[in-house]
């Protein structure tokens, strides 16, 4: 008998929640960037490319895998603060990241984006 009335229970519950899951106010997506702000984004992250992987290689002094990892994760959060500060979706900065590299969009000189992936070996010990 108790155990039919919590299943009962649960399951209001559930279906409580899905009903107020489905008529929740949506929340729209931030818009696009534009190609000027993409630019701009890309030109900005590209410029600190060499400063960002110093910075990286300071972490991690013999592991290059590591090392782009921590580029990646430094540049993705200053694409977030882009994104942030224009009001523009995060997806479309990275998107035009990845376009000016393949589209070679010219870039400061004393960066060079390289779109290379070091292989993944144990990690040395610290």
């Amino acid at each position: 008998m108790w155990g039919r009335i919590a299943w009962l229970g649960f399951g209001a519950v559930c279906v409580a929640a899905l009903a107020l899951a489905a008529f929740a106010p949506k929340i729209a997506p931030d818009p696009e960037a534009d190609d000027a702000t993409k630019k701009s984004v890309y030109y900005s992250v590209a410029s600190d490319e060499p400063s960002l992987r110093k910075s990286a290689a300071k972490s991690f002094p013999t592991d290059p895998w590591s090392q782009d990892d921590d580029f990646h994760n430094q540049e993705f959060r200053r694409v977030q603060n882009f994104a942030s500060a224009d009001k523009v979706s995060v997806g479309s900065l990275l998107s035009a990241l990845d376009e000016g590299m393949r589209a070679r969009w010219p870039h400061s000189p004393i960066s060079n984006p390289r779109p290379t992936v070091p292989p993944c070996r144990p990690r040395p010990i610290y």
